[in-house]
């Protein structure tokens, strides 16, 4: 395992950044930050695993609670350690990047001799300030006090014919309350379909086409097996009695929304963004949001 690695200036050892707050299990939106990473095959953009030789790119999921912020991010791949449940690096780093935009994103090339199954992006994303990492604690922080984000992905990397695809939630019919839900990226209110001030368990629900849950082998079993896809609801106002939803057939789930209370909601009404993350549970991850008015 890499005991001590030098990235763009900062010091990470072993690159084993804590990774608990990559998907916050904290539904409600009142900070930038980020829900998860979405990994692509350059020129293959539906396939989430890259093979040796390949180039990918890794984008990283993020929600506001208002105008999206420019982020500041260093991150870093590096071979995985097999059978690690943690991320924990098991060579040196071959990809990295320091730099600030509206997405943070990491582009790699895999090595043409890599042996591991997989591979380990990990760093520190910030909504305000610059990534700073203690080379003493491999503690991150932003160098203006603000909370950074620190991020873990595993790449898995195909081999002898395995591949998988990302689910697509872009195209999936939405409805809210039985009605159609379409996505709207016009500001405020106007046009958005409305929802009363404490409403209470408002359904959001979604179908998923059956090819969005691929089938794969699995070691010992003599039938391959089909994808459960696990969708992830996070908003910036309001409460869900539950946050995640579960595709285990082709029929829609959903989840159930309370909305704020009418003290809560101005006069020319609440403007609310949904955030829904779907994963295969095995690298393939896609997202969207809806918006909606409360009055």
């Amino acid at each position: 395992m890499t005991k001590l690695t030098t990235v763009l200036g900062f010091t990470i050892l072993g690159l084993a950044l804590t990774a608990c707050t990559t998907l916050d299990p904290v539904s409600l939106i009142v900070r930038d930050r980020v829900l998860g990473a979405k990994v692509t095959v350059d020129g293959d953009p539906q396939r989430a695993w890259p093979g040796p030789g390949e180039h990918a790119t890794v984008t990283w999921l993020t929600a506001s609670p208002g105008t999206p912020p420019v982020f500041s991010w260093i991150l870093a791949a590096c071979p995985s350690q097999a059978g690690a449940g943690i991320p924990i690096c098991d060579g040196p780093v071959f990809a990295a990047s320091q730099a600030s935009g509206a997405v943070p994103v990491l582009q790699l090339a895999i090595p043409d001799d890599l042996a591991s199954r997989s591979v380990v992006v990990l760093g520190a994303i910030c909504a305000s300030g610059t990534p700073v990492i203690d080379e003493m604690t491999s503690a991150a922080s932003c160098d203006d006090g603000s909370l950074a984000d620190l991020v873990s992905q595993h790449i898995f990397i195909a081999r002898d014919g395995a591949t998988n695809h990302h689910p697509n939630v872009g195209d999936a019919p939405f409805t809210l309350a039985g009605t159609t839900w379409d996505a709207s990226d016009a500001p405020g209110c106007d046009g958005l379909p409305e929802i009363a001030a404490g409403a209470e368990r408002v359904d959001l629900d979604v179908a998923f086409a059956p090819s969005d849950r691929e089938t794969y082998a699995v070691i010992g079993e003599p039938a391959p097996e089909r994808e459960e896809l696990q969708v992830s609801a996070f908003v910036t106002a309001g409460e869900f009695a539950q946050q995640y939803a579960y595709v285990e057939s082709d029929a829609p789930v959903g989840v159930e929304w309370t909305a704020p209370s009418a003290s809560e909601v101005p006069a020319e009404g609440l403007r609310v963004t949904f955030s829904f993350v779907v994963r295969d549970l095995r690298g393939g991850v896609d997202a969207t949001t809806r918006t909606l008015c409360v009055r």
